[in-house]
């Protein structure tokens, strides 16, 4: 491609640029299931706890209500993407310290909340380059009236509000954001994702989580683990557990139990390899 193509991809916004995060890929196992039997409220009861959760959290730390460091949520359907940016400034090395042990807090959130509503769920943490933001068309067009947007004929049916968007009246269409979050790292924790047979959210071994990961881990937020063999760092469900009395330790592990045991179970393998960790936690 010589320069005179690249001029054909000479972007309108600013370039976009890859930013160091945090990102945890976390998936509903049984969702398809959960939506085909009109279990929604179930879902719906899930998103609204785990919101309460973090306000509590707020509440309770309200230096982590700087939405500055907490973790950004967006949904797909089945997945959460969670993501938090690190920071590279020297100046504020601690800082990814604290960021890194807030998206933890976050995360045993979901975890947490996702067993005690007996909803199974997965995860996978990353640390690496990745794109998030949002573009925006170029500046919005003018209206004239030698360039109508709509058939006439519209206008005899509906009103000028219920067609036309908000600042229509001051001459202008509002311009069109399109956000966007991809990259490697969200794409090998997708990948990856179909390959864990475990109920839980684990984060692969990674030589980038040294002075970022470290007090977290001390704190037993998270600690290190084996599932099918292979070495991750595991979200700690039951020390984050110990500071909240509004779940139950015995439930869940009982739910679990019955789960792992029953035949008729299609995730039996999971729920018995979140016991197994479990046990070590």
């Amino acid at each position: 491609m010589n320069d005179s193509d690249n001029l054909v991809f000479k972007p309108a916004n600013d370039p976009i640029q890859a930013h160091t995060q945090l990102c945890s890929c976390i998936e509903i196992i049984g969702f398809n299931e959960m939506t085909d039997e009109g279990e929604i409220n179930k879902i719906q009861v899930f998103y609204e706890r785990i919101g309460q959760e973090i306000y509590n959290t707020r509440k309770k730390n309200y230096s982590w209500g700087f939405r500055v460091i907490e973790p950004h949520f967006l949904n797909f359907s089945d997945r959460m993407i969670l993501n938090s940016r690190l920071y590279k400034e020297n100046t504020l090395a601690d800082l990814n310290s604290v960021v890194f042990k807030l998206f933890a807090e976050f995360n045993n959130i979901i975890l947490v909340t996702a067993l005690d509503m007996q909803i199974p769920i997965r995860g996978i943490i990353r640390i690496g380059e990745t794109y998030r933001g949002a573009v925006r068309s170029r500046k919005p067009a003018l209206m004239t009236g030698k360039d109508p947007l709509i058939l006439s004929d519209l206008l005899k049916v509906f009103s000028i509000g219920e067609i036309f968007p908000n600042g229509f009246s001051e001459g202008m269409i509002p311009a069109v954001d399109i956000p966007y979050h991809f990259g490697p790292e969200v794409s090998k924790s997708i990948s990856e994702l179909n390959k864990l047979e475990s109920v839980g959210i684990f984060m692969p071994p990674n030589p980038k989580i040294k002075n970022i990961a470290d007090v977290t881990i001390l704190s037993g937020m998270m600690t290190e683990t084996e599932i099918n063999g292979e070495k991750y760092t595991a979200c700690n469900w039951k020390t984050w557990m110990l500071e909240h009395s509004n779940c139950s330790m015995e439930k869940i592990l009982t739910e679990a139990e019955s789960q792992a045991s029953a035949t008729s179970s299609p995730h039996g393998k999971k729920w018995q390899s979140f016991l197994t960790y479990s046990a070590q936690l």
